[in-house]
């Protein structure tokens, strides 16, 4: 396996953001990748129940250029569960990439667990401030 230095994790989740194990704090959603943090230009509310507009998938040109591609990406889709766009999925298929979902304090936990293990891993992560708008 290639060395690539230490992974960046979710040491502490907030409401409003999160707090990486290199101690930056960040308060947007967000894309861990190849052991580095991105910001995710994606609104708080992407995944909210009910919205109409289609997913922008310009927010993950990123993965057209990684290297390695991660062999799975986990979202985090805020305090609640959410289920991906099919167009999300659909395009993550297009790259070889799996997709896995569920809420954000449940992503950020089987990230760590999975990047400590070595595997090539991504997360995308929104705060649970975003959860379910009824």
């Amino acid at each position: 396996m290639f060395d690539r230095g230490p992974n960046v994790g979710v040491e502490v989740i907030t409401k409003d953001g999160f707090v990486l194990s290199n101690n930056v704090q960040i308060q947007d959603p967000l894309v861990l990748l190849n052991g580095s943090a991105f910001l995710w230009r994606v609104p708080h509310d992407a995944l909210a129940y009910g919205k109409k507009e289609p997913f922008d998938l310009d927010a993950f040109k990123i993965f057209e250029v990684a290297a390695p591609k991660p062999e799975l990406i986990l979202f985090g889709t805020g305090k609640d569960f959410v289920p991906l766009p099919q167009e999300v999925r659909q395009y993550f298929y297009n790259l070889g990439i799996q997709v896995d979902q569920m809420n954000t304090k449940n992503a950020a936990a089987t990230y760590n667990v999975l990047a400590e293990e070595g595997r090539r891993i991504a997360l995308a992560l929104l705060p649970t401030g975003s959860s379910k708008q009824q």
